[in-house]
C-alpha cells in the first residue's frame, strides 16, 4: 500500500524564504533519492506552471478547479487551462475558481493525446502539468511537483494516484476539505491502479526500476518540463505509453512524489464511453521503434567495404534494427575518392526498409533503446550484437563495448550505447570528462574482450567479399540519383534476448556496477 501522504495545512506558507537552486548532484540510474528537493512552504518559487485539465462529460471537473483554487503556488506563476469538446457546457461559474483560467476547446473525438497536446500548446507555463478532470489534490499539489522541475530540467513528476472514499458535496466542500489538512482520513490512501502500484512498490518507487520504468507513466497527474515536452517530439505521441517511453529513452528523471497525493472520482463518461478514446483513429498505437539503431559513417569508405559490414549486421540474429549510414550523399565529385561508390551503395540498399541513408551520423539513436556505433572497418558475427544487447540487458549497463583483439591490425572498438544513459551523459558530462567515462558514472559500462570471429577486420580485401544472401537474391536496382537526408526508417520493437557465442569472453563489470 501506499505511504501517508503529505496532508498539512497551507497557511501559514511563506514566499520570502530562499530559491530552489538548481541541482547537478549524479543521479545514478533512476535512483532520484539522490536528490533533496526543498521542502512546501520553504522556498521561492520562480517558474511558471501551467495545469492542463482534459473534460469530458460527467467527469466532476467543478471540484477539480475547486482543489485548483486554494494552491500553495504563487498565483502570478500558475495558471490552468481546461480542454473540452467544442459544445460541452463547463460548470466554470462562482467563486471557487483559479485566479488564472482558460478554456481551450478540441475538435470533436479528439484523443487524450491530442487534448494533452491542445493544453500545452495554449498554456503558457514553463512547466506542464497535466490533471484528470474529477480529481481532487491537496492545496500543496503543484507546489510539490514544481520543486523537483526547479532542482533538474529534466524530472518528470508523478503524484500518488489514489481512489476517493467519498465525494464532495460541491466546489465549497472540496475546498474546505482541502483546506482543513485532513484529506488522507477523509478520502481514504487506496491506490488508484493496482498494476501501477505493484510496480512502483517493487522499484521503490521506480528509484530502483530497470528498464521498464516507463510503464509507470500516466498523464493523469504529471508534470514535465516544456523543453523536455517538445524537444522529444511530445506533442506528437499517440498515447501516454508512448509518450512515457520517449520520456524514458531521453533520460528523464521519473519521480514519483508520494507527498502529491491525487484523488479519482470521476469515471469515463457517462455512458460508459469516453469521448477523449483514440479509439478507431489512424494512428491510435503510434510509431514502433526499433531496439537497435546501428549507425556506420561509410564517409570515403570502398563499397565493398561497406557491404561487407552491412550485410554482416543485416544477417545477424539480432533483427529489430535499423542501420544508418552517413556520408555526403549528395557530393557529385569527391577529391581522391569516388561518389561512384556511393551510388552504388544507395542503389544496393534503397529496397530494404532497414536502411536509411544521412547526411552526418545522429548524436544518439532516440526514439530507439540503443544505438551501435560501428567503424565500417569491422564486420561482425551472426551473434555479436544480439550479444551486447543481452548483456547491457543483464548489467543494466549503459555502454556495452566490444574490444578488438590486441594482436590485430585495427583497435577500434563497437560500442553499443543505451540511449537513455548516453543523453543523460551528455547532459551531465563535465568539462575533460569523456563522454564514455560519463555514461559509466551515471548508468555503469560492461567491457567484452573479443576472441577470434567475434569481429572480422575489413581492411583485408577476401574479407570483403562476403554478401548477404537475401540481398544476393534481389533483383539489382539502378543506381539513383543522391536522395534528400531521409534518416533511418522505423523497425518493430520487442524485449531484447540472444545467447552469447563461443567468439567472444565476458569480465565482470569493473566496479560492480
Amino acid at each position: 500500500m501506499l505511504s501517508q501522504c503529505h496532508s498539512g495545512s497551507p497557511e501559514g506558507g511563506s514566499r520570502t524564504g530562499r530559491r530552489a537552486p538548481s541541482s547537478r548532484t549524479r543521479v545514478f540510474r533512476n535512483d532520484w533519492t539522490a536528490l533533496v528537493p526543498p521542502e512546501p512552504a520553504s522556498w521561492r518559487p520562480e517558474l511558471a506552471v501551467s495545469v492542463v485539465v482534459p473534460a469530458f462529460p460527467g467527469d466532476r471537473l467543478e471540484l477539480t478547479l475547486a482543489a485548483l483554487s486554494v494552491q500553495t503556488y504563487p498565483a502570478h506563476l500558475l495558471d490552468v487551462v481546461v480542454v473540452a469538446p467544442q459544445g460541452l457546457r463547463l460548470p466554470i461559474s462562482g467563486e471557487m475558481l483559479p485566479g488564472r483560467l482558460h478554456v481551450e476547446r478540441a475538435p470533436a473525438h479528439a484523443g487524450p493525446a491530442r487534448a494533452r497536446a491542445a493544453g500545452a500548446r495554449a498554456a503558457s507555463g514553463e512547466v506542464i502539468c497535466w490533471l484528470d478532470a474529477g480529481t481532487l489534490v491537496d492545496p500543496f499539489f503543484v507546489e510539490v511537483h514544481a520543486r523537483w522541475h526547479h532542482l533538474r530540467p529534466e524530472c518528470v513528476t508523478f503524484a500518488d494516484l489514489l481512489e476517493a472514499r467519498r465525494i464532495p458535496d460541491g466546489p465549497a466542500d472540496a475546498v474546505a476539505l482541502a483546506m482543513s489538512g485532513g484529506m488522507v482520513d477523509a478520502l481514504g490512501a487506496a491506490g488508484a491502479s493496482p498494476p501501477r502500484d505493484a510496480l512502483l512498490e517493487a522499484t521503490a518507487d521506480l528509484a530502483e526500476a530497470n528498464e521498464d520504468g516507463h510503464r509507470a507513466f500516466t498523464s493523469a497527474a504529471t508534470a514535465v518540463r516544456r523543453t523536455l515536452y517538445e524537444g522529444i517530439g511530445g506533442p506528437d505521441t499517440k498515447d501516454d505509453p508512448e509518450l512515457g517511453r520517449r520520456l524514458w529513452h531521453a533520460g528523464a528523471l521519473f519521480v514519483p512524489d508520494r507527498d502529491a497525493p491525487a484523488w479519482r472520482t470521476a469515471s469515463p463518461g457517462r455512458d460508459g464511453v469516453d469521448p477523449w478514446s483514440d479509439a478507431g483513429r489512424p494512428g491510435g498505437r503510434g510509431a514502433v521503434q526499433p531496439l537497435v539503431r546501428a549507425v556506420i559513417d561509410v564517409e570515403g569508405a570502398p563499397y565493398d567495404m561497406v557491404r561487407a559490414c552491412v550485410d554482416r549486421l543485416l544477417d545477424g540474429t539480432e533483427s529489430d534494427l535499423d542501420v544508418a549510414l552517413a556520408a555526403d550523399w549528395d557530393a557529385r565529385e569527391e577529391p581522391g575518392g569516388d561518389p561512384m561508390d556511393l551510388r552504388l551503395l544507395q542503389a544496393a540498399y534503397l529496397t530494404d526498409p532497414r536502411v536509411g541513408f544521412t547526411a552526418r551520423p545522429p548524436g544518439t539513436g532516440f526514439p530507439a533503446p540503443f544505438v551501435l556505433r560501428l567503424p565500417v572497418v569491422w564486420g561482425v558475427a551472426p551473434d555479436t550484437l544480439a550479444v551486447m544487447v543481452a548483456r547491457a540487458e543483464r548489467a543494466r549497463a549503459g555502454l556495452v563495448e566490444l574490444i578488438p583483439d590486441p594482436r590485430g591490425g585495427n583497435d577500434a572498438g563497437v560500442r553499443l550505447w543505451r540511449t537513455r544513459a548516453l543523453l543523460r551523459g551528455m547532459r551531465d558530462r563535465r568539462e575533460e570528462e569523456g563522454l564514455a567515462e560519463a555514461v559509466e558514472s551515471v548508468y555503469g559500462r560492461y567491457r567484452i574482450q573479443c576472441g577470434p570471429g567475434a569481429l572480422t577486420d575489413l581492411t583485408d580485401p577476401e574479407a570483403r567479399r562476403y554478401r548477404s544472401a537475401a540481398l544476393r537474391a534481389k533483383p539489382p536496382v539502378p543506381p539513383p540519383a543522391p536522395p534528400a537526408d531521409t534518416g533511418p526508417p522505423g523497425g518493430r520493437g520487442r524485449p531484447a534476448g540472444g545467447e552469447e557465442p563461443p567468439a567472444c569472453t565476458a569480465p565482470p563489470p569493473p566496479g560492480g556496477r
